[in-house]
């Protein structure tokens, strides 16, 4: 199981392992690059998903970010005043042709 996670989805870090890079610290945010479903825990804790993110350094050949450790960011669905400027902007697409 991968938890939902998948390639270009964000995750924000909400906690730190110290083997991590200073940059990948709470609060950051990163694109996923490859998701991999029970990863082995090097401290003998549970398996689980990992994952690795684009421009962020590998932490090995044998080795991933902890999903636990940070949040899927998902997008939010359009409001009222979304869907009306897009409303106004097909519109305005019509006329112009």
């Amino acid at each position: 199981m991968t938890d939902d996670w998948r390639v270009d989805d964000l995750a924000l870090c909400i906690s730190r392992h110290e083997r991590y890079p200073p940059e990948v610290r709470p609060g950051a945010v990163f694109t996923v690059r490859t998701v991999l479903a029970d990863m082995p825990d090097l401290v003998g804790g549970q398996s689980g998903t990992a994952l690795n993110f684009r421009d962020v350094p590998d932490l090995g050949p044998r080795a991933a970010y902890c999903a636990r450790r940070f949040r899927k960011i998902t997008p939010a669905a359009p409001d009222d005043f979304d869907a009306e400027v897009i409303d106004l902007l097909a519109g305005a697409k019509d006329r112009c042709r």
